[in-house]
């Protein structure tokens, strides 16, 4: 007959030095299981820390996660979390955006650019505003030229220049993207206004044009087309504005060129010489002194 095994004690009965609880959500249960006596301070150990959320003095508390943390543990979870809160943010920027450039196009901003105060600006009131603007400046711009025309007129009377003259070289000029000052010293220097006048080697008109260089700019030319104001002007100004592009915007060098030749500029340049011969100086002070 085998001995009769002592059967175990109940689980009321069970005391030890520590409650022996598992570990998971039946770990917290212990305290409603002890039987009222004297907490005995727990073993001080990395596993028995995180079973207790600092009741007992001298258990550290437990420590907060971080959210990296909590994606690290659980990326899943976590990262479905993140995705939304992107998805309902990114609908927020977007409004907001749109809001902004809105704003932009708000006619009010053109208030700003134009200076026009009324109490609600429409479409018609900014075209208003700048076909006002392009109508000063054009005022402008008439007021210069007529201030330009008649200087010319008062400094060049001794030499009989006419109005219609004035206004032709000063019209003609800004259209060849030439200074006015420089085109009137020209024709000053060249001909003294004079549309008659021809050269001892045979250079016509106003600007004292050689046949052959304006044939070069204009094929079809005739000698008795460049007795033509109009015509002498522009293909005299327009060789002036080839000559000062070649050297790249330098119209002192380009006046010397249109005197003495582009091929004896260069050649003198070549040489480390200086190519002036006083012709610059005359027709951009407007003297006419140069021979």
């Amino acid at each position: 007959m085998q001995p009769r095994r002592r059967r175990p004690p109940p689980p009321w009965q069970r005391y030890a030095a520590e409650p022996r609880h598992p570990v998971g959500r039946a770990r917290r249960r212990w305290p409603t299981a002890y039987d009222g006596g004297a907490p005995v301070a727990p073993r001080v150990n990395a596993r028995y820390r995180r079973a207790f959320d600092g009741g007992i003095s001298g258990t550290p508390a437990r420590k907060r996660r971080s959210a990296f943390q909590a994606i690290r543990q659980n990326p899943v979870r976590h990262g479905l979390i993140g995705l939304a809160i992107a998805g309902t943010a990114a609908p927020v920027a977007m409004a907001r955006h749109q809001q902004r450039a809105v704003s932009r196009m708000d006619p009010t901003h053109e208030q700003i650019l134009t200076g026009v105060r009324v109490q609600r600006l429409t479409d018609q009131a900014v075209a208003q505003a700048w076909r006002g603007a392009e109508e000063t400046a054009a005022a402008k711009k008439v007021d210069t030229r007529e201030q330009k025309i008649l200087e010319k007129l008062d400094r060049y009377s001794d030499l009989g220049l006419s109005r219609d003259l004035a206004e032709s070289i000063y019209d003609i000029a800004l259209q060849e993207e030439i200074d006015p000052d420089v085109a009137f010293g020209m024709v000053r220097t060249e001909s003294e206004f004079k549309n008659y006048a021809t050269s001892h080697v045979g250079a016509v008109g106003l600007t004292q044009l050689m046949p052959n260089t304006a044939r070069w700019l204009k094929p079809d030319v005739t000698v008795s087309e460049l007795r033509d104001p109009e015509v002498n002007l522009r293909i005299g100004f327009k060789y002036l504005r080839d000559l000062i592009n070649k050297y790249d915007g330098d119209t002192r060098l380009a006046l010397l060129a249109y005197n003495r030749g582009p091929g004896t500029v260069d050649r003198v340049l070549k040489r480390g010489g200086d190519p002036d011969n006083g012709y610059a100086e005359a027709v951009i002070t407007g003297e006419g002194v140069h021979k």
